[in-house]
């Protein structure tokens, strides 16, 4: 009978010890599980963050670029005997029509087609054309008043310039025929 009671105290022991061991297991199992999840979301952390900057760097158009086109208009306009005057995207730009820019993109026709043209600091906006720079010249030679102003643009995710020398009537812009515009504002979006 002693050795009954034995082997049963040994036995249940070894139950114990075996719930024990399956509670360790187990807690080890749930210590592993809540890491990965912590792993896990910190993952989808990182990923939303990645995928926030990869969405905020495909803009079309940054500071960066725009000083980029500041610098190559002040060096180009000499060598056409112009200057050129940059809206710096808070104070509005008066040509010498009468014409205040941005909002007179809206009365700007592209072609002669309306409604296709609007302000997009970004390049990506709901306009055929989103314009990113504007710059204008307003002459001095008779007859007056005269201006050559460029829209600085991306139509369907491409660089354009377009030009406006109306000096009546509706304002009317078209691709620029100036290559070494076009070329060196291509460069500059393309970096």
């Amino acid at each position: 009978m002693k050795k009954l009671i034995g082997v049963l105290a040994v036995a249940s022991l070894g139950v114990a010890l075996a719930g024990c061991g399956n509670q360790n297991t187990q807690s080890s199992s749930n210590t592993a599980k809540t890491n990965s999840e912590a792993s896990s979301n910190q993952n989808t952390t990182t990923n939303n963050v990645s995928s926030s900057e990869s969405h905020h760097d495909s803009s079309l158009w940054n500071n960066q670029k725009n000083e980029q086109l500041a610098s190559f208009m002040q060096k180009w306009g000499p060598t056409m005997h112009q200057s050129y005057e940059q809206y710096d995207g808070q104070n509005e730009l008066k040509v010498s029509t009468g014409i205040t820019y941005p909002d007179g993109l809206s009365k700007e026709l592209v072609e002669g087609q309306s409604g296709l043209i609007g302000w997009a600091p970004s390049g990506k906006g709901d306009y055929e054309y989103n314009v990113v720079a504007i710059y204008n010249h307003d002459g001095t030679e008779p007859p007056l008043p005269n201006r050559i102003t460029y829209f600085f643009a991306f139509h369907n995710g491409k660089p354009v310039v377009l030009v406006d020398q109306s000096n009546n009537g509706d304002p009317d812009c078209h691709p620029t025929t100036n290559t070494d515009l076009e070329s060196n504002f291509e460069r500059i979006a393309n970096q």
